[in-house]
């Protein structure tokens, strides 16, 4: 993990892309030139302490020329509608870069990205690194309806090539992203090295059920209240699988790790999705 930092950032521009979900861009000399696609940032969202806990959000794109990154969020409760309120020019404080990174191997040549609703936000920064790597990269997104479709423009924008399926059926076709996806695996003509979804925690069960029965690489980013952000609460764990080998069968057991400091990114096979 890189070296976290505690400082302050100015916002550069901000735009409410649709209702309730925010696109900032921050001047971050120094994040920009760690991030790594996949961490995130504990942000303090009002200019006081209130409220006290800061906000964990993905790091959305990263610009390491001009030394700024992008936050995409949507407001959900008192923080995020504080930070929905900061103007341009505000000074925003940060921790981090937190977390690991999204494990792109230098072999694989097919990348699929699966996003649901908000969770392409730490998303649009990989798809922009596997292009810089020459990779061939397709994104499929999901939202419940098209008004609340995030991101096909910028990632239709970097390069990538992109599918799109809603709930209700109001933009392209009715469906879900599950459907998506075993349409294109069953394709002969494309077929990824490694598949990396973010989404409602249903959304990437049934996706790395059917990475596994397809036998792709899968990781997925999780996300899970979170305190401190560095791993010191516990407060954000969740199950990961161990293999006990014994003298006739291999069980399945657990162990829990901290989304924060050992993820969020985890290979989905290893994930146990509870309900």
């Amino acid at each position: 993990m890189s070296i976290i930092h505690k400082f302050k950032v100015k916002i550069i521009s901000k735009q409410e892309l649709i209702p309730h979900i925010f696109l900032f861009k921050l001047n971050a000399p120094l994040l920009g030139q760690q991030a790594l696609p996949g961490q995130f940032i504990h942000i303090q969202c009002s200019e006081d302490h209130y409220p006290l806990l800061r906000r964990p959000l993905s790091i959305h794109r990263i610009d390491k020329e001009r030394g700024e990154i992008s936050i995409l969020f949507q407001v959900v409760g008192e923080g995020t509608k504080l930070l929905s309120q900061r103007r341009v020019g505000d000074f925003l404080d940060i921790l981090g870069p937190l977390g690991n990174s999204f494990s792109l191997h230098s072999e694989s040549r097919y990348i699929m990205i699966a996003g649901g609703g908000i969770g392409v936000a730490p998303l649009l920064a990989l798809a922009e690194e596997c292009l810089k790597q020459d990779k061939k990269v397709k994104v499929l997104l999901s939202a419940l309806t098209k008004d609340l479709l995030i991101g096909e423009e910028a990632f239709r924008r970097c390069g990538a090539e992109v599918e799109v399926i809603t709930n209700d059926g109001s933009y392209y076709r009715k469906g879900l992203i599950t459907d998506l996806l075993r349409e294109n695996l069953y394709k002969k003509d494309w077929f990824p090295d490694q598949l990396f979804a973010c989404g409602p925690k249903s959304m990437l069960r049934e996706v790395t059920k059917i990475c596994s029965n397809f036998q792709i690489d899968s990781q997925v980013s999780l996300e899970e209240r979170m305190g401190c952000g560095i791993g010191a609460c516990q407060g954000c764990v969740c199950k990961i699988k161990i293999a006990e080998k014994s003298t006739k069968t291999a069980q399945d057991k657990y162990i829990y790790k901290r989304v924060c400091s050992d993820g969020p990114i985890f290979k989905g096979e290893e994930v146990i999705w509870d309900d």
